[in-house]
């Protein structure tokens, strides 16, 4: 009996011992620390996190680190109490430094004969995470000390929790509760249960070593000791406790996705576009608040067009751009984001076919050419190239041939009217004028541009076709409309469009492609069987069937739909622009505006003045043979130049050059 009594001396005399000396070297050592205002805390990754145009979160990005900075007041009582339960029940007691808990962890070390308790208090945890690293060496464990005790002072409690619960390790990749919380449950912090949020603070104790995923009892043992601790400790009643424990472990096995998403295509081009501006370290951990262009509402709307019209064999893109000021409102395919994460709308590059006229005829107005007393006559081309090799050309299947006006030539979509134009015009006016409205891909000014024999993408047709609808005030696409720094910094996008063509001119153009939507001769007659509103378009059909197009728009919105195989130009038998993109973009836009009155396009004060159009073409006399014919092939790809070929590539295929005789009948 004496004995004991001796040996519980010697451990009290020893606890005191190591208090004072502990004590005592933090006074010391404090007089060498800098002030903690003067520290900089470690560098914390932080996700970027992705806004609609709503401001509704569609996506996080995170790089090694997923951290996901909260509030505290998006953090619920029961995970801050569940965490100083378990962690560090004399929180709202200590400054900083427990020396009851330090004690007390000596003299169960003592009995156990080993290190079996913790002594760090939750302050102490956040500043070793947030200034000092993991190193395990004394000069740490006094300067953790130093600095929790002076964070005390400058900080509340609630302060330091949250601050500690934003930088804790939760396991899977999670740093901070609402990633953790996102990760494991799939919902934000603030929606956890109770018996959650005693699962989420049983995890920082062994984040590396179990696991709720693959260690389901072992974190349940823990996490009903929280829940006994919580009871224990007032938290809450005996039986909340009870009933939290009777619960399963039910965890989700994969992180919250944001790839099978409808923006999956779209979040991918904006996280492209913020590596490009600003890196991507700053990208994936740099905490940035994203706030982009797209209309999730149109997002829906584009999907559910492209499924219900398009056969499942084919695939199909669609992306819509405001004219006012180029931003991105859909960009949607038919593909799988999660298996194939080529970007159809912004990546694949494909033919346009009769698409690219509406820049001829763009571009003949500029010359004072009026489409209503141009004429052509429409016959089939054989026309010499510099190479030697004829340019072999043949009318529109709708075209009656003879005598047209550029109207006409324009509703018919006729082959032949056109290529005449375009060699009056010279193939590097239409090139410039395609250049201008908003095409960014490289093109080469040969006859057949006209014919849309040169590859472009989804994307910029639309914008292109947003040009017109802007009455020639081009805008940059824009995906991001602002991006919020850490640090409060705003930067927006710059809206500002320039002209780039007359608005008298852009508006003869408008009203021809709106009369081809309803006009029963257009190539897009069939539109109000889908859409009653006010449209404007143009149809586009490439060689042999292999890309269909429809590019529209009305004073509010400009979209572009191409169809085709993904992985290769391969023929689609008799499918034509109007087959399946023209009830896909009439779809769409019946979802988007329905009933709703859309204005006209509005008359510009200066209109166009007319001039004669003295082209070559423009005055031969019709030829006497061989007849008009329909023809059921695709579009001419001829070159103007020796040494000069276009290429039709569809990435991520091999590129392959066209024969230049073939005869082309684009719609």
């Amino acid at each position: 009996m004496r004995w004991g009594r001796l040996v519980i001396a010697i451990v009290i005399f020893a606890v005191v011992a190591v208090v004072g000396i502990l004590a005592g070297t933090i006074v010391a050592v404090s007089h060498n620390l800098p002030n903690i205002d003067a520290m900089k805390p470690v560098q914390l990754g932080q996700d970027t996190v992705i806004y609609d145009s709503s401001g509704h979160r569609i996506a996080e990005l995170h790089g090694a680190v997923n951290r996901l900075i909260v509030q505290s007041s998006q953090i619920p009582e029961v995970m801050k109490n569940a965490t100083v339960a378990i962690e560090d029940k004399r929180f709202y007691q200590h400054h900083g430094v427990d020396f009851a808990g330090i004690a007390r962890a000596f003299v169960d070390d003592v009995r156990a004969g080993h290190i079996v308790s913790g002594a760090s208090t939750l302050t102490e945890q956040y500043v070793k995470n947030a200034y000092l690293g993991d190193d395990v060496t004394i000069n740490r464990k006094v300067r953790e000390a130093v600095l929790a005790w002076e964070l005390e002072d400058r900080w509340s409690k609630d302060k330091i929790l949250t601050e500690y619960l934003n930088t804790v390790y939760y396991g899977a990749g999670a740093y901070g509760v609402q990633a953790a919380s996102l990760t494991y449950f799939h919902k934000p912090i603030s929606h956890v249960t109770l018996d959650q949020a005693a699962l989420l603070a049983a995890l920082p104790k062994f984040p590396s070593e179990y696991s709720p995923i693959t260690d389901p009892a072992v974190i349940k043992a823990r996490r009903d000791l929280v829940l006994s601790d919580m009871a224990q400790q007032g938290y809450i009643t005996q039986a909340q406790a009870t009933a939290a424990q009777a619960k399963p472990i039910k965890v989700f096995s994969k992180p919250l996705s944001t790839t099978n998403q409808p923006a999956g295509y779209f979040v991918g081009y904006v996280t492209q576009e913020l590596v490009d501006r600003y890196g991507a370290r700053e990208t994936f951990e740099g905490g940035l608040k994203v706030y982009t262009t797209i209309d999730m509402r149109m997002q829906q709307a584009a999907i559910a067009a492209l499924k219900a019209r398009l056969p499942s064999q084919y695939a199909g893109a669609l992306a819509a751009v405001d004219p006012t000021n180029g931003f991105v409102r859909a960009m949607a395919a038919t593909t799988d984001y999660r298996t194939y994460q080529w970007n159809l709308t912004s990546q694949a590059m494909r033919q346009p076919g009769s698409t690219m006229k509406p820049f001829a005829l763009l571009a003949a107005v500029e010359d004072g050419a009026n489409p209503a007393t141009t004429y052509y006559n429409s016959h089939p081309l054989d026309i010499p190239m510099p190479n030697g090799i004829p340019w072999i050309v043949n009318t529109a299947e709708k075209s009656s041939g003879g005598r047209m006006n550029l109207v006409q030539a324009t509703l018919a979509s006729d082959n032949t009217v056109f290529a005449q134009l375009c060699l009056d015009l010279g193939p590097d006016k239409v090139m410039r004028v395609a250049k201008a409205m908003g095409i960014t891909t490289k093109l080469e000014p040969l006859p057949s541009i006209v014919l849309g024999s040169e590859d472009v993408n989804v994307l910029e047709m639309a914008n292109a076709y947003a040009t017109f609808a802007a009455e020639g005030i081009r805008h940059t696409p824009q995906a991001i409309a602002k991006v919020v720094f850490p640090n409060g910094k705003v930067r927006k996008a710059h809206v500002k469009g320039v002209r780039v063509a007359p608005a008298g001119a852009c508006y003869v153009v408008d009203k021809i492609l709106e009369i081809n939507t309803s006009y029963a001769g257009g190539t897009a007659a069939s539109m109000p069987d889908y859409y009653t509103g006010r449209s404007a378009g143009k149809t586009g059909t490439t060689d042999n069937y292999e890309d269909a197009w429809f590019d529209g728009f009305n004073p509010k919105l400009a979209t572009a739909v191409w169809m085709g195989y993904p992985k290769g130009e391969i023929a689609m038998p008799d499918v034509f622009g109007a087959t399946y993109s023209l009830p896909i973009w009439g779809t769409f836009y019946n979802s988007v505006f329905g009933s709703t009155y859309i204005s006209d396009f509005a008359t510009p004060s200066v209109m166009p003045i007319w001039r004669p159009f003295n082209g070559k073409y423009s005055k031969m006399a019709p030829s006497p043979s061989p007849s008009p014919s329909p023809s059921k092939s695709g579009k001419g790809k001829p070159t103007g130049k020796p040494t000069v070929q276009p290429t039709h590539s569809s990435t991520p295929t091999p590129t392959q050059t066209p024969t230049p005789t073939t005869s082309t009948s684009p719609k």
